[in-house]
């Protein structure tokens, strides 16, 4: 492995390693100023399930607007300052990225409790009730940031290594970097398959609960890639609603893996059409998570998985002459 190539990756790291330090740090700073907001008592008024659309990267980067539905506690609480009563939604200074912790935050917070809300002297209609992070966050993180630079530096230069060591006994010694990157390909789409068939293994034994379609139909989206000018495809849409514990949760996940989109609706709607809106359906939904649910316990497209990997790791092979 060239020395450039080595010091590039290793740079890479320390950009990556860099951003998550600076977003600890801003968050720190938010959590130092909250420690100076005053306390004052209060009492949860609302608090529920609240299903949002957010913006999904799994469904390839060169999507503008695909969306995914997930699941996020919502709690708003009243207090008074001053004579005055407020409201407030936001209930932490922790971030919350949806399907997670939804039943143990609405047990933490039911409605009807007093709490403490602590609020912005400066601006009384902000407040929260938690405003400190977990024990040891930012020093996992910053350890993390650390611990990403030294761990590819010492990946990085302890292949390069090795891969120095094991080209003079190869038939075509020329061409071990591009077999060294299909290698890794190949590897990666492999473990992506195993995790993928896991998912669906697991999933096959989580409690069933009964659900029902609210939306069904195609979504439009508006993709480019560097040699393409945007241009629309569409996927099937499946929405449904299922109850757990008294909780009405939502989701749009029918299986794992991969998207699948067309550019012609007819090849995609199938999904869509085995699924009719209004109909009932049997939800599997993570018991230790039941924000996480789908419909059908199999991996779409593991298939292309299994032979992607074969063909970057035959490739390989090939490059160096071992086939």
């Amino acid at each position: 492995m060239e020395l450039e190539l080595k010091f590039l990756l290793v740079g890479f790291a320390c950009a990556v390693s860099g951003m998550l330090s600076l977003i600890t740090f801003v968050k720190w700073r938010e959590v130092q100023a909250l420690s100076r907001w005053l306390p004052t008592p209060g009492r949860i008024i609302s608090s529920r399930v609240e299903a949002r659309e957010v913006r999904s990267s799994g469904a390839g980067s060169d999507s503008s607007d695909t969306t995914e539905m997930r699941n996020f506690p919502a709690i708003t609480f009243e207090y008074k300052v001053g004579g005055r009563k407020f409201q407030s939604s936001r209930y932490s200074v922790k971030e919350n990225l949806g399907n997670f912790e939804v039943r143990e935050t609405l047990a933490q917070f039911p409605r009807g409790a007093e709490v403490t809300v602590f609020y912005n002297p400066a601006d009384p209609s902000k407040a929260v009730i938690e405003r400190t992070m977990p024990d040891g966050a930012f020093k996992f993180m910053f350890q993390l940031s650390a611990g990403l630079v030294i761990g590819t530096a010492v990946l990085v230069f302890s292949i390069g290594g090795v891969l120095e060591a094991v080209q003079p006994h190869l038939p075509k010694p020329q061409n071990l970097g591009a077999a060294a990157l299909l290698l890794f390909m190949g590897l990666f789409a492999l473990r992506m398959g195993f995790a993928q068939k896991s998912l669906a293994e697991q999933a096959a034994k989580w409690p069933v609960a009964a659900g029902r379609i609210d939306s069904s139909g195609l979504q439009a989206l508006r993709t480019h890639s560097s040699y393409q000018r945007w241009r629309t495809v569409f996927k099937s849409r499946i929405v449904y609603s299922y109850g757990v514990a008294g909780q009405r949760y939502s989701a749009d996940r029918v299986t794992f893996g991969a998207t699948v989109t067309a550019s012609l609706p007819g090849l995609v709607g199938a999904q869509a059409r085995r699924y009719v809106e209004g109909s009932k359906v049997d939800v599997h939904y993570d018991p230790a998570n039941p924000g996480s649910a789908v419909l059908e316990c199999r991996v779409r497209g593991l298939w292309l998985l299994w032979v992607c990997s074969a063909g970057f790791l035959g490739g390989a092979a090939f490059l160096v002459g071992l086939v």
